[in-house]
């Protein structure tokens, strides 16, 4: 196969710690500087990915793919809310959407069968089914919205294309508890372990159907009473969190880079070239933590 993997084509720049001088904000520089790079790289093998002919045409390649995808979106979005806006509402939001993406995409890259291909997918018809249903609901009042027009049309060919899926595989075969569900062993189970606890919450889950905006909204979420001195204090950057995002989104894409390797019999020098780089970046946002951690006494 003639696709390879992007060698040299990201400038691997990191700064240097040695220089590095000991205030917040050339840390935050730093980190910046090396979130960049990272992202850079990010996209660079997403790119190359896709370039795979006929990668995608498999179901399980279309989604591991798809999940590294997200992981690429959100991880600079959430770097530069981290660093310059301190916005927790935004941070708040992202990184839940990038560890849903990791561990999902980590936990379907380690099982691997088409068991869990089958429960992954199925449980989205599911969705797709429902939604549906209140979608021609509101069309009987809305008839003419075109948003809803084609939203109702996206759906009808999701459930279409996958009407194999409910048929696919005999009753022994599929999953007795339900993807997602906390006893299922899935992504919430997988959440837990890894002490991502506040994904399989049950109260962020409830609390994320509540009305954007409504009165209930903001006494759930924004409300900050006046007695609470903490909260008015000035938020600073968590420089833990930016060095175990960097990490998770490195650790996964080591996994997933593994998978792309073995499935497309590319040569293990092809893989070895990318471990190294991914190595200097993990070593990088450890040192860098751990420097800050000597200059800084608050731990962030």
């Amino acid at each position: 196969m003639n696709t390879k993997l992007p060698s040299n084509q990201v400038q691997f720049y990191l700064p240097n710690l040695d220089s590095l001088e000991s205030s917040e904000q050339a840390f935050a520089d730093a980190f910046l500087r090396t979130a960049q790079t990272l992202h850079q790289y990010l996209i660079q093998l997403q790119s190359a990915v896709k370039a795979i002919q006929g990668f995608t045409d498999e179901p399980f390649n279309s989604a591991i793919l798809g999940l590294y995808s997200k992981l690429c979106s959100h991880y600079y979005s959430y770097v530069l809310l981290e660093i310059y806006q301190q916005d927790q509402i935004g941070i708040n939001f992202l990184v839940e959407q990038l560890c849903e993406a990791t561990i999902t995409l980590m936990y379907l890259l380690e099982e691997a069968d088409q068991a869990l291909l089958y429960e992954y997918i199925s449980a989205s018809i599911e969705q797709a089914c429902y939604l549906l249903v209140d979608v021609k609901d509101k069309l009987k009042e809305s008839p003419k919205n075109v948003e809803l027009l084609k939203l109702k049309e996206k759906l009808e060919i999701f459930v279409s294309t996958h009407q194999e899926y409910p048929t696919q595989y005999s009753s022994s075969t599929k999953p007795k508890t339900r993807w997602g569900f906390p006893t299922a062993d899935t992504t919430n189970k997988r959440a837990d372990l890894l002490g991502f606890k506040f994904i399989c919450n049950p109260a962020r889950q409830f609390s994320s159907k509540v009305t954007p905006a409504s009165w209930l909204d903001l006494y759930l979420n924004y409300a900050q009473p006046s007695h609470n001195s903490a909260s008015n204090s000035k938020l600073c950057i968590n420089f833990t969190r930016l060095r175990d995002i960097s990490h998770l989104c490195l650790h996964t894409t080591q996994s997933f880079l593994e998978e792309v390797v073995h499935r497309n019999n590319f040569s293990s020098s092809s893989l070895a070239s990318q471990q190294n780089r991914l190595t200097s970046l993990y070593e990088w946002f450890h040192n860098a933590h751990r420097l800050y951690q000597l200059h800084h006494s608050q731990d962030h």
